[in-house]
This record gives C-alpha cells, sequence and structure tokens, in this order.
C-alpha cells in the first residue's frame, strides 16, 4: 500500500490495559464506521504495515481503542507507541460532491501555475493555526500554508492542485 493512497488518522499515544490494546490520537477526530474497516495501516521503517483489528471504537473525541489480532502483550504493543497510523482514503467519510476534505488531496500533483510540477501532497497538517501542505518529490520535501493565495484551483477528477508560490517561499524549505 502506497501512502498516497491513503490518508493519516493520528498516532498511537498510549497503551491501554495489559494485553496489547492501545488508543490511536486521531487527529481531525474524523468519525469511522469501524465495521467497514477490517486494518489499520502503521508505519514502520517507512512502511505501511497492515494490523487487522478485533475491535475499535471512539472513546472520547480525538480517541481511538483498538485492538488488534497479533498484539496480546502490553510489551508487543509498546513497539507501536507513537507510529502513525493510515487509512485507505475509501474509508474517508463522503462530503456532499461540491466540498472537499483536505485529507483527500493526498497524492494530488503540485502544479505551480509559472515552475511546473512541484510534486504530491504528502500530508496536511491541520494541527496549526494555519494548515500547511507538505509537497515531496524525489525524497525532498517543502510545505507551504492552505490559503487562496497559494492554491489557485483543485481539480479532483485529475487529481492535480493548481498553486502559484512564490520561489522566496520555496527556497524556504
Amino acid at each position: 500500500m502506497q501512502k498516497q493512497d491513503c490518508f493519516l488518522v493520528g498516532t498511537i499515544f498510549k497503551l491501554y490495559g495489559y494485553k496489547g490494546d492501545v488508543k490511536i490520537y486521531n487527529e481531525d477526530d474524523i468519525s469511522f464506521d469501524f465495521n467497514a474497516i477490517d486494518f489499520f495501516l502503521i508505519e514502520l521503517n517507512n512502511e505501511l504495515v497492515p494490523f487487522f483489528i478485533t475491535q475499535a471504537r471512539t472513546t472520547k473525541p480525538h480517541n481511538i481503542l483498538v485492538k488488534f489480532e497479533d498484539l496480546t502483550s502490553k510489551e508487543e504493543a509498546k513497539k507501536l507507541l507513537k507510529k502513525k497510523v493510515y487509512l485507505q482514503k475509501i474509508h474517508l467519510p463522503k462530503t456532499a460532491e461540491d466540498s472537499l476534505n483536505e485529507k483527500q488531496c493526498i497524492g494530488f500533483s503540485v502544479i505551480d501555475m509559472h515552475l511546473g510540477e512541484l510534486g504530491t501532497v504528502s500530508r496536511i497538517n491541520t494541527q496549526t493555526a494555519q494548515q500547511l501542505i507538505y509537497v515531496e518529490k524525489e525524497e525532498q520535501e517543502f510545505c507551504f500554508p492552505w490559503h487562496e493565495r497559494f492554491v489557485k484551483n483543485i481539480d479532483i477528477a485529475k487529481e492535480e492542485m493548481q498553486v502559484e508560490i512564490p520561489e522566496e517561499l520555496l527556497n524556504l524549505n
């Protein structure tokens, strides 16, 4: 599974009990239908590894309690602490056709109106005062604010984001 086919759910931030249960911090507090989700993808050594779910439920805002099939002890679960958790984009809740969930833009090509293709959207940080779009190309990454001054158009069908970013801002990264 490739990251561009997925979106970041959050991070495993806490162990729960002694049988290997974990809590995931759900960054954007997205509601999921856990009956439709068979596994979460956990980033280990820069690869997304599927961990199959026995049980999952939201315990309070931003918190998901998960029991994975193969984790049976606190020691095994400790290895997953602070690891990023992803889901396939098909599990994003449906939005109105004319609206766009920013997580849907992960994997979109970023094309500058003057400089051409800059790379693909690798992640979007919504935890800052200004949302930041991270773009990756050939192991290099830069970011810029999600603002109408920079993001000019998003073509969902072509999976493209047209931007106009001053070169000075690109050179800061």
